[in-house]
């Protein structure tokens, strides 16, 4: 047998298997690196003392959560939230609670911000030092952005109620609800939780909605009637509120005391 031959066969077959070899790593897929974190928040009317995150894709388990602002900045690292954890990918339509302890403004900016959870986990430990569940960053930048807030409201003017109808000139709602009429109860205070008539109202403006009183109220000239906005969370399109159950309670803003921080008005009955 010629050994020479036999020799440089068997080079030729380990050179072809290596290029084999080589052909099959360039087909492999190159991995990807993680994509950066990114957020979709709007300027809103808010519900409940709550802003909603339309959409939070974080490469990793996080948290969102708001700060103050200060001349176009965000307070660091005081937060004006509850903060929320959310899991690693697309987190759709989270709402974030401002905490009980935050003053509220109609027409005020806050940022809302995308924080890692690196420390304890699901548990928020960012203070500006230790470098525990620092923001996401996007080319070196906090991942945030600066949203108005808004509350809901009533305008309405005094007017006579003919066939026992009223208009309210404009509603902004910040979720489809119930827009409500209370009574008075005879010295110009409203009467709670009893209503005298109802209809619903959808998100955003809402105007010259009629309210049909009930038949049986008798108006006079001068008695004030109490227009207040109420959440439909219940059984929908069924109005369920009886003062204390979970359900289609007031529509809220700020954290100041009852009733000081519900979404109501008042006109008077020409």
């Amino acid at each position: 047998m010629n050994y020479a031959k036999l020799f440089s066969l068997a080079v030729l077959a380990l050179a072809l298997g290596n290029c084999d070899k080589d052909d099959d790593d360039d087909n492999m897929p190159t991995p990807q690196p993680k994509e950066t974190a990114s957020m979709t928040v709007n300027d809103q009317t808010t519900s409940q003392n709550m802003v909603e995150v339309e959409l939070a894709d974080v490469p990793a388990d996080g948290w969102i959560v708001i700060h103050k602002d200060d001349n176009g900045s965000p307070v660091v690292p005081d937060i004006v939230s509850e903060p929320k954890f959310i899991q690693e990918g697309e987190n759709m339509k989270v709402k974030v609670a401002f905490n009980d302890e935050t003053t509220l403004m109609d027409g005020e900016k806050v940022w809302v911000m995308l924080h890692e959870d690196t420390g304890m986990p699901q548990q928020y430990e960012f203070d500006g030092q230790s470098g525990e569940d620092a923001p996401f960053t996007k080319n070196g930048d906090p991942v945030m952005s600066q949203i108005t807030i808004e509350s809901a409201s009533i305008m309405v003017s005094n007017q006579a109620a003919t066939n026992n109808m009223v208009t309210i000139d404009r509603v902004v709602a910040a979720q489809d609800g119930w827009l409500v009429v209370h009574n008075d109860d005879g010295t110009g205070n409203i009467v709670l939780p009893d209503i005298i008539g109802k209809t619903m109202v959808e998100k955003g403006v809402n105007t010259d909605v009629q309210i049909q009183l009930d038949q049986n109220v008798m108006l006079q000239s001068g008695q004030k009637l109490f227009p207040m906005l109420h959440l439909d969370n219940g059984q929908i399109g069924v109005y369920e509120f009886d003062g204390s159950g979970e359900f289609d309670g007031p529509e809220i803003f700020g954290n100041e005391a009852f009733p000081n921080n519900v979404i109501f008005t008042s006109f008077e009955v020409m």
